[in-house]
């Protein structure tokens, strides 16, 4: 049998030049040597092995998604600037999203955009001011109306990168208004934030106030009611993953809806079926966030291999969320949620078993050693993206993701399944109650890490395409490569030399 470096995954070679190609888009006119150099070796690397295999596959399926991903990068960018410039006397909208006053002021994102009674296919991000900082008025689902101080075009680029998540809503326009100068209307709640209104009510009475914000975040994703304080423990302590819907959270529930189930002896194509209804109920009131939907898509691919006997390939798997995405919105590969979670994914997939394994070796007992692996093969595939988007590398995040994570894990199972059956029941609400010590010890435990001196460090500027080049460094480091010592030694020397050249 010929040896291989890599099992052939189309999937995973389409979803990696998707993302090369729009990276390359967006980094050629700011290092255009760097880019071409990358571009003269990745090109040379398949041609070489196109030739040894005899397959023109390993060449034109790479090449055709570098095409994709670089030509939707630019028609994604034009499409977006092509929003003509307006200056509206009335804004009518209603408002999907609201965040807490902060020094008399509310950022509040809208839908049913209309300027001037015409409609617009836009929404928009309005900044209310008052100095009383009440807002009582302002609710999610409520219609407004208001002559705006001053209307403008959304500025696509955030800190020099595209603002993926700001195309991915649709927010081509900016306003700011005076509360004082809003007319309020009906409010007309979609399901979704009815159901997320519903639960947040039972809420009340039953957890504390600062409980009932963590609550409502590890349920829907949704940070924007949390108190800043809150918020900076837990990014401190890295573990602020458990305030973003994610694997964790959507495996939580895959895993109840599964137990079901086996309980019943219902196991086959009908679970599967319902678990992705489910499930992708679950994404639309997460407001389909890119962490949920990855999340979702490989929990089906799980379910799906395991009903036609086929072995389950997280690579693939991963690759076909992040191809669906990519299709969604073509700049996701510039969204700090969509690289948190995909990262996460890939650090465990290429990492964790021979972390463990070493772990074992080192006669460490099995349960610490798979505690350990995971949050070390995390922490690892996190540390280029903390330290371009955070300027810090957290060093004391390691601890506080075994500490924490089976401990909420237990709390959030418990959250969830009394959320939906108090939506039935609404008595039942006061079993949620079991709550308030996990939430409150998960509370204190961030707020001591996050405040140890030693918990974060700040860290070298590094280039954006420096975070894809640190992934394959990995990739052809992990197990997944089956190449010989001496060839992973020569293909990692120029990709090395290249990471060093993007962090200078």
């Amino acid at each position: 049998m010929k040896s291989r470096w890599f099992n052939y995954r189309p999937l995973f070679l389409i979803f990696s030049f998707l993302s090369l190609g729009s990276l390359f888009a967006f980094f050629i006119t700011r290092n255009t040597l760097t880019c071409c150099l990358l571009v003269i070796f990745v090109s040379s690397f398949l041609i070489v092995l196109s030739i040894l295999k005899k397959k023109a596959k390993y060449f034109f399926v790479p090449f055709v998604s570098f095409v994709v991903g670089l030509s939707a990068y630019y028609v994604s960018i034009n499409n977006f600037n092509s929003a003509p410039e307006m200056s509206p006397t009335e804004i009518t909208a209603r408002i999907y999203n609201v965040s807490k006053p902060i020094d008399g002021r509310i950022t509040a994102h809208v839908d049913s955009v209309e300027f001037d009674d015409e409609s617009i296919d836009s929404n928009m991000i309005i900044y209310i001011y008052d100095n009383s900082g009440l807002f009582e008025q302002v609710e999610i689902g409520r219609e407004i109306t208001f002559a705006p101080i001053n209307t403008y075009k959304s500025d696509l680029f955030f800190y020099a990168t595209p603002n993926a998540n700001m195309y991915y809503k649709n927010l081509k326009y900016s306003a700011t208004v005076s509360y004082q100068n809003i007319t309020f209307g009906e409010v007309d709640n979609t399901l979704s934030e009815l159901i997320k209104e519903k639960i947040k009510d039972n809420f009340d009475g039953v957890l504390s106030n600062e409980n009932i914000e963590i609550a409502y975040s590890s349920l829907f994703g949704d940070k924007a009611q949390l108190f800043n304080d809150q918020y900076a423990s837990f990014r401190l302590s890295g573990v602020a993953h458990l305030l973003a819907v994610s694997g964790l959270h959507v495996g939580i529930i895959v895993s109840i809806i599964c137990a079901i189930f086996k309980f019943f002896k219902k196991e086959g194509w009908i679970e599967l079926i319902v678990v992705a209804i489910l499930a992708f109920f679950y994404a639309y009131i997460c407001d389909f966030s890119v962490s949920v939907l990855r999340a979702c898509i490989m929990a089906v691919c799980l379910l799906f291999s395991k009903r036609v006997s086929r072995e389950y390939d997280a690579l693939s798997s991963i690759s076909l969320a992040g191809c669906i995405l990519f299709l969604v919105n073509p700049l996701v590969m510039f969204d700090v949620s969509f690289l948190m979670s995909f990262s996460c994914v890939l650090g465990i997939t290429l990492l964790f078993k021979p972390i463990k394994l070493a772990l074992i070796k080192a006669k460490m007992p099995n349960w610490l050693a798979n505690g350990l692996a995971m949050s070390l093969a995390t922490s690892i595939s996190l540390i280029f993206i903390m330290a371009y988007f955070f300027r810090t590398l957290n060093v004391i995040s390691l601890f506080a993701n075994i500490i924490l994570i089976p401990i909420f894990t237990f709390g959030f199972t418990i959250l969830f399944v009394v959320s939906i059956i108090s939506l039935v029941f609404p008595f039942l609400k006061y079993l949620m109650i079991v709550v308030n010590p996990i939430f409150d010890f998960i509370n204190l435990t961030t707020a001591v890490l996050g405040g140890l001196p030693i918990s974060n460090f700040e860290t070298v500027d590094i280039q954006y395409f420096a975070l894809f080049v640190y992934f394959f460094l990995i990739l052809i480091l992990s197990r997944i490569c089956t190449a010989k010592r001496e060839y992973r030694v020569i293909i990692t020397l120029p990709i090395l030399a290249i990471l060093v050249a993007l962090m200078i």
